[in-house]
């Protein structure tokens, strides 16, 4: 296959010898994965050599990685391993350092750039190790918190709860916030001590980037220390390139895991309570309960791309009620960009703009008889519906990018940290958004 580079053109002092995308996986497995893949893809069809390397096997189709070099570990994710295999891997990936390191003396030029995007499930703080004579050059991508929070949430797992503690402190040590016991937390508070021994992120050069103003901020509100933070808001494509007539519709859609994190069993309560039919869309260990609980309840199950389409096309307005904290929240932007109003978890870090730009309502997701209430109002009120259909066709791009704008908007980082490293400067702390073309 041949791909048309779109970084042609440009002078030999902008020249990106090759950028190495590292993750855990190669694959599409959740947002993460599927943006590292994407964050390839697009640096290739921009006429840059990529190596994608990944801890995992490597087994992307081919056509998802066509013309990229991959190197792969072949290691297994944490919760697919023994439990003593999980706990000396998770805390520090020896073979990840260390093949990383070595690809890094064998094939790193002074224009080769680095994105790291996550490390938790394989990789390890390892890794941060691995690149320590390449910050200067490096992106770390925060899809999550565990760069910042132990349990990767700022999220009080135990309560279904949003967590305010700083990181590390003698109340965060002694709560049970994980979701599975305490012994793995306490596992995540010695792997974050070591985090951040092998990350140095008090002095480290890369470059940090953050889902949303919100995110960047919690991260500096919980102690983060790295000096160079941008926000880069992730690629959204809608489901739908025509404008879905949502006020046509009747139905309620849930899209996303059917757990009680994500607010599952909050969604079909609501709808009950206002006698809305709803769409729930996706797997978890809610699923077999919800259906119980009112009639009118349609269980899609897994979908692909086409599936969730064909659900959105029949929906009135897209339910997001997660107990937890979103810092970004997919969905929310694909269902907008598509025509369907929203309705949000004030728990969302897009809640506020949601509100703002009239595409949507934000609710308390533990204020059940008032997010009933809007759902009655969005199931009887054509001329609403109508209203924030239009306005998240119009207004809710803002928020984004495409794929290709946000691939460019990575790309202007390395350049500048390229001429920085070039003509030796220092810069001092920055807290910056970085915007697309």
């Amino acid at each position: 296959m041949t791909f048309l580079p779109r970084d042609l053109g440009r002078n030999a002092g902008d020249r990106i010898d090759r950028v190495v995308v590292i993750h855990d996986y190669a694959t599409p497995e959740g947002g993460a994965g599927l943006l590292a893949l994407t964050a390839a893809r697009e640096y290739r069809d921009a006429g840059v050599p990529v190596t994608f390397f990944t801890g995992g096997t490597g087994e992307a189709t081919p056509d998802e990685l066509d013309g990229i070099a991959v190197v792969s570990l072949g290691r297994q994710g944490l919760l697919r391993s023994s439990a003593g295999t999980a706990m000396r891997q998770g805390l520090h990936n020896r073979a990840a350092r260390e093949a990383l390191g070595g690809w890094v003396a064998r094939h790193d030029t002074p224009r080769t750039v680095y994105h790291l995007h996550n490390w938790s499930q394989i990789l390890s703080p390892a890794i941060f190790a691995a690149l320590r004579p390449v910050e200067p050059r490096t992106i770390v991508t925060c899809h999550d918190f565990f760069n910042a929070c132990p349990n990767g949430g700022f999220v009080n797992f135990a309560k279904s709860e949003p967590c305010r503690l700083r990181p590390l402190s003698a109340a965060c040590l002694t709560t049970q916030c994980d979701r599975r016991s305490a012994t793995h937390k306490y596992w995540r508070a010695a792997r974050h001590l070591h985090l951040n021994r092998m990350a140095r992120f008090v002095s480290n050069r890369a470059t940090f980037t953050f889902l949303h103003e919100r995110m960047r901020d919690r991260f500096v509100e919980a102690g983060f220390t790295g000096a160079d933070l941008r926000v880069v808001p992730n690629p959204v494509e809608p489901w739908s390139r025509e404008g879905i007539e949502a006020e046509a519709n009747a139905r309620l859609l849930f899209v996303g895991r059917v757990g009680r994190d994500k607010g599952a069993d909050i969604a079909v309560e609501a709808a009950r309570a206002a006698s809305m039919p709803i769409t729930v869309v996706g797997s978890g260990e809610l699923a077999n309960d919800l259906p119980a609980r009112f009639t009118g309840v349609k269980m899609s199950g897994w979908c692909d791309r086409p599936g969730i389409v064909a659900a959105a096309k029949q929906a009135r307005a897209l339910i997001a009620p997660s107990r937890v904290v979103e810092p970004f929240g997919l969905v929310i932007l694909e269902a907008a960009m598509s025509g369907l109003p929203v309705l949000v978890s004030d728990r969302a870090y897009l809640s506020g703009d949601v509100e703002r730009d009239g595409f949507g309502l934000a609710f308390d997701p533990a204020d059940l008889a008032a997010l009933a209430g809007d759902v009655a109002r969005i199931a009887h009120d054509d001329a609403l519906v109508k209203r924030m259909s239009l306005n998240g066709l119009t207004r809710a791009p803002a928020y984004t990018h495409s794929p290709t704008q946000w691939a460019n908007a990575l790309l202007r980082i390395f350049r500048e940290k390229l001429a920085e490293v070039s003509d030796g400067s220092r810069r001092q702390p920055l807290v910056a958004a970085a915007r697309a073309d």
